[in-house]
């Protein structure tokens, strides 16, 4: 299963093999122009592909934004309370 990692101040998440290599990543939009760099948090859906990451432009004026893609593989499921 990847490895899912944010890179503050890149505006973009990468992923890595079981061996520490990169194979994918997702580039959130505006950071070709300086915007959304500063990530701050990130989120895998349990049972989904689903990504969440939150990103401030700073000082840029865009405020901060919840971002959604989908990625290379599912989150494992919590274990139950059962």
């Amino acid at each position: 299963m990847p490895t899912v990692t944010w890179m503050y101040g890149q505006g973009r998440v990468l992923a890595f093999n079981r061996n520490g290599i990169p194979i994918g990543q997702v580039l959130l939009p505006g950071r070709e122009q300086g915007h959304h760099l500063q990530s701050t948090s990130m989120a895998i859906r349990p049972g989904t592909n689903d990504l969440y990451i939150v990103a401030s432009n700073g000082s840029g004026g865009q405020g901060a934004t919840i971002f959604h893609a989908k990625v290379f593989a599912e989150a494992s499921r919590p274990l139950s309370a059962d």
